[in-house]
């Protein structure tokens, strides 16, 4: 809850019961509230004398502080309360006004970042979370319609894919289980030949319908995923068949009815084969081995022996990654997948792979027994199978023969001398490997308090061994992390700290990517060093084609640098080789500024609102959202965004943006300045003015 004078000025009482009050006034629309309800709702455990006293304070602070910066807006009576609706403009008030007409633009009125009306009053009393309840159900119900009436109408004007894209993309942020928004953000994809992303979508209207009302996906969603899936190039059959008139979809309502037809394959014969060309091309089908390895069971039943399984994992993902012409997910990505009894061509489909391995460990006092198998996900049939019993303690020689077997099973045309590059530095010892893989796990949480604990534990995996490269390049990005979180006491100390421990990194081991990569995104996004940047990236993705944050982050530096074509196809390969990563905002964030970079505007909205649902405190998204809102044309959305923008970070003006945005010196940068002087952000602290290039 936020009220803002005209000069800008917050007037918000400090009381808790005072802005519960101030908000059942405001939702009143003008109309009078007695005494006894207000006290029923707030004050419903305190005896009837001490209830009114404390509603004669409240009015008194309500008073002295809303009404010496708007006078008269509340009105005190002898037996009720009034607020003069004329006076001021409330938000939830201006969409209920606007629900009814169906002509109204109300994008600029509903915020689609997942958050609840009033959500930082809850558990005043319950009388009053029984009244907010309510209020809430009939506010969510307006807000609904009001999407879905956009979703609707950009429908039945067969609007362009990517407009299509966000709307529903807003319609979800709002209501994640809202599976006709999803059938429409997966068409609006496929239409699009972004295939992979559609059935990203559908995995993660899958979870959330999991998670929230335990049912999975309706048939009418599982029929446009296999239409979706079945014409993947990822999955399809080779080039010469049957030429396919296409996929058709008969679009529906967003409120999801009536319901969709299923899609409908038109095959007309031919007298020869023939290699039909794509309505809608995608990206290129994968030619290279493509595999995941999925999270290993622990059958012991003791979490402490989680890092065993996990190590095994994150050394089997690294040995293959090195392979040449092999195409590896990320082990931070396949943890998606964990403890789920999935068929493999699900799996395979949702990870955009051929092959999957996966097994289980279990560890009998100084004893480890592993059960590894390698699928097709087409078939589903298993390629290859392997038990193996080995001593506890030699865990590392175990991974370290296990890798050369698998990687000789996979691709037995590896030349002997290869396996030398493929093997990985591990630490000295299992402890410092679990620590590290703790303080990655807590590195991404969205809770600062849990991200701040990776800092102590990084350091006791590094003074374990102060030589191990992974960890030390891991500490690097906790820095840099910091720094785009706006959690940062020093950004200029946290700078040097994530220079120090990449050149650290880099100097213990000369083959970890992870050194080379981070230390290029230290270079870029905290320095502007770009030829440091791309040559750094480029050592990486020598060492590890499949590096995902190498791509993601060089990704970034073009975009800062304006090449949105090749920043464009570089995000597009990290999320394919990471597509559920746990900081998979970041990844949306800047395919977002890849798209703005390449004028792709209603693209770049979709990849803001997306990564705002997935971290709706990450100000760079809003920032994003801004750029790509001014920039389509709708500076009245603009404003809005930045006003949350503002409350995020109170201290925004576009000198400081200046200061800071990586691509400072690029023709674009006046265009972004500009963007965010129409959305409303101050120029200057100083002056007022637009300050001058650096």
């Amino acid at each position: 809850m936020r009220a803002v004078a005209l000069g800008g000025a917050d007037f918000l009482p400090r009381g808790r019961k005072t802005r519960g009050l101030l908000a059942c006034l405001c939702l009143e629309q003008g109309e009078r509230v007695s005494r006894s309800r207000l006290v029923g709702l707030l004050w419903d455990r305190s005896a009837d004398a001490q209830a009114r006293m404390s509603l004669r304070q409240s009015l008194s602070e309500l008073n002295s502080v809303v009404n010496r910066h708007v006078p008269g807006l509340v009105e005190i009576g002898r037996d009720s309360v009034r607020i003069d609706v004329q006076k001021c403009w409330v938000d939830a008030l201006a969409i209920l006004d606007a629900s009814g007409d169906a002509t109204a633009d109300t994008s600029n009125l509903v915020q689609p970042y997942g958050e609840r009306l009033l959500e930082d009053l809850d558990g005043i009393t319950p009388s009053f979370d029984h009244w907010l309840a309510g209020e809430r159900t009939r506010f969510e119900d307006r807000v609904r319609k009001i999407l879905e009436a956009e979703l609707d109408r950009l429908t039945e004007r067969n609007a362009k894919p990517e407009v299509r894209a966000a709307a529903a993309r807003r319609l979800i942020n709002f209501e994640p289980t809202h599976e006709g928004a999803v059938r429409s953000m997966m068409r609006a994809f496929a239409q699009m030949g972004d295939r992979a992303q559609a059935i990203r979508e559908f995995e993660r209207c899958r979870q959330a319908l999991l998670t929230v009302l335990d049912l999975p996906p309706s048939r009418e969603t599982t029929a446009v995923y296999e239409a979706i899936r079945g014409d993947s190039p990822q999955m399809a059959p080779p080039t010469i068949y049957e030429e396919p008139a296409g996929i058709e979809f008969n679009e529906t309502a967003a409120g999801g009815s009536p319901a969709p037809s299923l899609a409908v394959w038109k095959i007309e014969k031919q007298s020869d084969p023939v290699i039909a060309p794509r309505r809608d091309p995608g990206p290129e089908p994968r030619r290279e081995p493509s595999i995941a390895v999925l999270p290993f069971r622990n059958l012991t039943g003791d979490p402490t022996h989680d890092f065993v399984a996990e190590g095994l994992v994150e050394d089997l993902i690294e040995a293959l990654s090195r392979v040449p012409n092999f195409f590896v997910i990320s082990r931070l990505s396949t943890l998606a997948f964990k403890n789920q009894d999935r068929h493999p061509r699900e799996i395979g489909n949702a990870l955009g792979v051929r092959y999957v391995l996966s097994g289980s460990v279990r560890v009998l006092g100084d004893r480890l027994r592993l059960t590894i198998e390698l699928t097709d996900t087409q078939s589903g049939e298993a390629l290859w199978f392997a038990k193996l019993d080995e001593r506890f303690f030699d865990l590392f020689e175990v991974q370290d023969r296990l890798s050369e077997m698998i990687v000789r099973k996979v691709a037995p045309y590896l030349h002997a001398a290869e396996m030398k590059r493929i093997r990985v530095k591990r630490p000295d010892s299992l402890e410092a490997y679990d620590l590290f893989l703790r303080a990655q796990e807590n590195m991404h949480n969205s809770s600062r308090t849990v991200f701040e604990t990776s800092e102590a534990l990084f350091d006791a995996a590094i003074g374990k061994d102060p030589h191990y490269a992974a960890a030390l390049a891991w500490r690097a990005y906790w820095h840099v992390l910091r720094v785009g979180q706006g959690w940062s006491l020093d950004p200029a100390d946290d700078a040097t700290q994530a220079d120090r421990f990449a050149r650290s990194a880099i100097e213990c081991s000369s083959m970890e990517p992870m050194a080379f990569a981070v230390h290029g995104h230290v270079a870029s996004y905290l320095y502007k060093d770009f030829d440091l940047a791309f040559r750094r990236f480029e050592t990486a993705l020598s060492i590890n084609a499949n590096a995902a944050p190498a791509w993601l982050w060089s990704a970034a530096a073009h975009a800062w640098m304006g090449n949105g074509s090749r920043a464009i196809n570089e995000i597009n390969k990290a999320m394919a080789l990471s597509p559920y990563d746990p900081l998979m905002y970041a990844y949306s964030g800047i395919a977002g500024m890849a798209y703005l970079a390449d004028g792709q505007y209603e693209r770049a909205i979709e990849c803001a609102l997306r990564s705002l649902r997935e971290n709706r405190t990450y100000t760079h998204a809003y920032r994003l959202l801004v750029f790509a809102l001014v920039l389509a044309g709708r500076v009245d959305e603009a404003q809005a965004s930045a006003r949350r923008l503002l409350e995020l970070e109170p201290g925004l003006t576009i000198a400081s943006f200046r200061r800071r945005y990586p691509g400072s010196a690029s023709p674009r940068a006046d265009l972004l300045c500009d963007a965010l002087a129409r959305a409303g952000v101050p120029l200057s602290a100083e002056d007022g003015t637009l300050p001058t290039r650096e």
